[in-house]
């Protein structure tokens, strides 16, 4: 199956011009949207960042999606999103995002209302084969609707290398439903979640681009372009090829690939208007950024490292520090990915199904992905520390980050 996906650059600051033309060129709205259609535009809106700081949605982008929207006469328009409810930080209020960012203007400025999806009604939905979750709590709102436009940013992510226009449907899922998904397991739980909810239109916002852990300033990208697409797969295998991201170190867009009537690569992608290659960069991974910060630890990466791995091991690695055993991790190897070749010091942790069948006897997390718990468990014995103190440690930040903004999903 083949599918088209637009690149078209901002010129002179002029996004509405840019979206619509992405819009027309990717296939427009025309016999997508009806007079009876209920519209819902999804926003990246995590945190509370500015327009223009590529972690949030710019508001220009939305009003222009919005506005598009608005001109084909659909029975109701609304913009929705639910900030983030972090695993391994705090919580924000959606409300202070919607304003900060701008887009509560956008919405006053076009009669359309706001919906904040952490406090919306949650509504089970069976997941038929499912992966890690066999049902998924969605917004209210969110199934209501008869289409749904994703408006995501262009950024890598920490624990599935990159979020585009897919893994901005996690917003969806209201208020703690998120946090669980993250304890089940976020690859897993994404293609749960993908098998039953989907969106109908992508309209990607790289106009400024994030890479790294997020970093504002420093980890913005400039780029200055919008992507659009009918697919919201295809929309993210090209915004992969923009940053450089091999689509195979994304868990859930690898899966997806192989599910049957869905694109197999990026060589079934008609891409229009501007070129990848004109604009394709190298954007800073956020493991790679996470590694520095362990000098003492190397990391041994196959080919077939992922995001089901890494989003593992960002915590696991994470508490091991903070439970005192930095200076027990020096000299620590962590074989991922199931590497060809490799030299091996005397604490070796092997992580991952895909490295499983490494020749000896080091302690090894299988699964694909791993658990977290097993995760913890093959590092600590790798080098000499005590998984139950980790663990420990663990639960009692999380419990102190969870309650300390426990009010601010609900806002």
């Amino acid at each position: 199956m083949r599918q088209r996906v637009s690149i078209v650059k901002i010129v002179d600051c002029d996004f509405e011009t840019a979206v619509r033309e992405a819009i027309e060129q990717a296939g427009g709205f025309s016999d997508l949207i009806r007079s009876d259609s209920r519209v819902l535009v999804k926003p990246n809106l995590c945190k509370p960042f500015p327009s223009g700081s590529g972690m949030v949605t710019d508001a220009r982008v939305t009003e222009a999606v919005t506005r598009a929207v608005l001109d084909c006469g659909p029975a109701s328009v609304t913009i929705a999103e639910g900030a983030v409810v972090s695993y391994d930080e705090g919580s924000c209020s959606t409300e202070e995002v919607f304003t900060v960012s701008g887009t509560a203007g956008v919405a006053q400025r076009l009669g359309v209302r706001c919906v904040y999806l952490n406090s919306d009604v949650a509504v089970p939905v069976e997941v038929p084969e499912p992966r890690a979750m066999d049902r998924v709590l969605v917004a209210r709102t969110v199934l209501e609707s008869d289409v749904i436009i994703s408006v995501p940013v262009l950024k890598t992510h920490n624990r599935t290398n990159a979020t585009i226009a897919l893994k901005n449907m996690y917003g969806v899922l209201p208020g703690t439903e998120k946090r669980a998904g993250h304890m089940l397991g976020i690859n897993n739980t994404l293609l749960d979640l993908f098998s039953v909810l989907r969106p109908s239109f992508a309209v990607v916002d790289a106009s400024v681009a994030m890479e790294g852990r997020w970093r504002w300033p420093e980890d913005s990208r400039l780029m200055g372009l919008i992507l659009a697409g009918r697919d919201a797969l295809a929309t993210d295998l090209v915004g992969c090829a923009l940053m450089g991201v091999d689509p195979d170190s994304v868990m859930y867009l690898r899966e997806m690939t192989q599910w049957d009537g869905e694109v197999s690569g990026i060589g079934d992608v008609d891409v229009v208007g501007e070129s990848i290659i004109a604009h394709a960069e190298c954007f800073k991974p956020a493991f790679e950024v996470l590694l520095a910060g362990f000098p003492g630890v190397e990391v041994v990466q196959g080919p077939r490292l992922c995001g089901g791995c890494i989003a593992e091991l960002e915590s696991a690695l994470r508490y091991l520090k903070a439970s005192g055993y930095e200076q027990a991790m020096n000299g620590l190897t962590i074989i991922v990915g199931d590497p060809e070749e490799f030299d091996a010091g005397d604490k070796v942790a092997v992580i991952g199904e895909c490295s499983a069948d490494v020749d000896n006897d080091w302690p090894t997390a299988t699964g694909c992905p791993p658990t977290e718990e097993d995760v913890i468990e093959a590092l600590c014995a790798a080098c000499g520390a005590e998984p139950a103190l980790v663990m420990s440690v663990r639960d009692d930040a999380r419990r102190e980050m969870w309650d300390s903004t426990r009010d601010l999903i609900g806002r």
